[in-house]
């Protein structure tokens, strides 16, 4: 399919989906009119099901059966289940539906069969998660890493037979598992802070072991606390950043560069390296050790917290130029580098703004001018601005002052590194704004309206009335109602009584002008729906 069919098609699925929200009679009304939607396949009887299940000579075949069965009635299917318990084949299709019930899934999972769950990818009883620990030789290390979350960790490295299977598992790689990789050394951490204490051999005896140890996490206190000295050299940073703050600081301040990088190496190899080492320079910077330039390395690239990008700067040029363009769009962390370059109040600001080589100093400017939280002369500003731009950095520090106005937020760049994305749009009434109304221009559609609402600098109504073209304020739309429906979220029950209203005082032929003009509509939602409206 070429570009264009495939946005035809795209175009008619964002109606299909508005309408499908709308009052029974106004969505017969709009499906009547547009290009009839794929058809979903129909939902047949549970024992219909069931008897088709059982005659599918493989789990692949198990599920194409239940793809191709509609929405399926798992009450039916337990019962069925019950009359007459599935076989293995069967139950390694159904565990693996996201929508099966915990009840049905604790049944089909009893008596337990390692290769029945390991199908699963999605949420787990408690339950099933001990019985996994307790048998991880078993298990697929995507199991158990889709197991993980901040409320399961510990339960799970208590319950680990072998916590380097564990281990190995979690050093694995899923979209999106980082934070679960995170979440594992900081609760393995918990665990040890609480049985080894301030304990700096036990702590290094630890840090050595747990990675590779092949029993439990019982054990590993035991040979920790009983262990002979051992080389700080052999610790894993991993482990050793969950250390009390003294104990890690007094380890790190002994060791040279090259050995410090050699130990991070476990970290810095892996997929999950931005969120692991960002861990380690986070508690290395919290702990009270002083920067170092192998620090400041980690930091570029990492996902550390702005106060630990701030501790390392000025050791390495990498994170430095990092630090300069985020400082653009990260009020934070801008603030917190501005206070290290404190600047005199200047005579005149625009033209010490204007000489700033960045956004740092251009806020240690404005901080020196008006205070933290105080606003400059936006007239000025202004006026300086229509004679010539001011540069972008500047703009960028200027927008989470209060008072930001109209004017300049216009001459915000909308793509790139100081351009109106999530986290510059959300930092002022009138960049939002911007934002809104040019939703076209803009490189995160989606992730700049999701800012906006979480900051909920702009009502949905204002959204909803401003945002153009309508085309974008639908995809989001779209994107909502995957999650959520008009009951429960303000912005999709604003957009129904918008089109409701419309549709209802609306002639014959209402969808299908809205089909023909929602490819290159310009305007807003509610000027789309007079224009379909008006057509004849």
């Amino acid at each position: 399919m070429d570009v264009a069919g495939y946005r035809a098609r795209w175009d008619r699925r964002l109606l299909w989906e508005a309408a499908s929200l709308l009052s029974p009679d106004l969505r017969d009304a709009a499906l009547a009119e547009l290009p009839a939607p794929p058809a979903r396949p129909p939902a047949r009887p549970a024992a219909e099901v069931a008897e088709r299940l059982r005659a599918a000579p493989s789990v692949r075949d198990g599920d194409a059966v239940l793809d191709a069965s509609g929405p399926l009635d798992w009450a039916g299917l337990a019962a069925e289940h019950r009359r007459a318990p599935f076989g293995r084949t069967q139950r390694r299709a159904l565990v693996a539906r996201p929508d099966c019930p915990d009840a049905f899934l604790t049944e089909l999972l009893t008596p337990w069969d390692s290769g029945v769950a390991n199908r699963r990818g999605g949420p787990m009883p408690r339950w099933a998660l001990r019985t996994a620990a307790e048998r991880i030789g078993e298990m697929r290390p995507s199991f158990l890493r889709a197991g993980l979350s901040e409320e399961t960790v510990e339960e799970m490295i208590l319950g680990a037979s072998h916590l380097d299977l564990l281990v190995r598992a979690v050093d694995g790689y899923d979209h999106n598992h980082h934070p679960r990789a995170r979440a594992f050394w900081e609760g393995a951490g918990v665990l040890l802070w609480s049985r080894l204490g301030a304990d700096r051999a036990a702590w290094l005896a630890a840090s050595a072991l747990l990675p590779r140890h092949p029993w439990t996490f019982a054990h590993l206190v035991r040979a920790a606390r009983r262990r002979p000295a051992v080389p700080a050299e052999r610790a894993d940073l991993r482990v050793l950043a969950q250390a009390p703050d003294g104990v890690l600081a007094e380890v790190v301040a002994g060791l040279p560069d090259r050995t410090l990088d050699a130990m991070a190496e476990p970290a810095r190899n892996l997929r999950a390296r931005g969120v692991l080492t960002g861990m380690i320079v986070d508690r290395l910077a919290a702990s009270g050790t002083p920067p170092r330039e192998p620090f400041a390395r980690w930091a570029f690239g990492s996902s550390c917290e702005p106060a630990t990008r701030v501790w390392a700067h000025g050791l390495h040029p990498s994170l430095d130029s990092s630090n300069r363009n985020a400082a653009v769009y990260d009020v934070r962390l801008r603030r917190l580098l501005a206070a290290r370059f404190p600047a005199r109040r200047p005579t005149d600001l625009v033209a010490a703004l204007r000489s700033c080589p960045d956004a740092i100093r251009a806020e240690a400017l404005l901080t020196a001018a008006c205070g933290t939280e105080g606003s400059p002369d936006w007239r000025a500003l202004v006026r300086a601005q229509r004679r010539r731009s001011l540069p972008d950095h500047v703009l960028g520090a200027l927008v989470a002052r209060a008072g930001f106005p109209a004017r300049l937020a216009r001459a915000l760049p909308t793509r790139g590194s100081i351009g109106l994305h999530q986290m510059v749009a959300a930092q002022s009434p009138e960049a939002a704004r911007a934002a809104v109304t040019a939703l076209h221009r803009l490189h995160n559609t989606d992730g700049v309206l999701a800012r906006i609402r979480a900051t909920g600098i702009l009502p949905d109504e204002e959204i909803l009335a401003t945002g153009r073209p309508a085309r974008d304020v639908l995809v989001f739309a779209y994107t909502l109602s995957r999650r959520t429906t008009p009951a429960e979220d303000g912005f999709l029950g604003g957009l129904v009584r918008l089109v409701e209203e419309a549709a209802r005082e609306a002639p014959p032929g209402f969808w299908t002008a809205l089909l023909d003009l929602l490819p290159d509509f310009g305007g807003t939602l509610p000027e789309m729906l007079a224009a379909a409206r008006e057509r004849r």
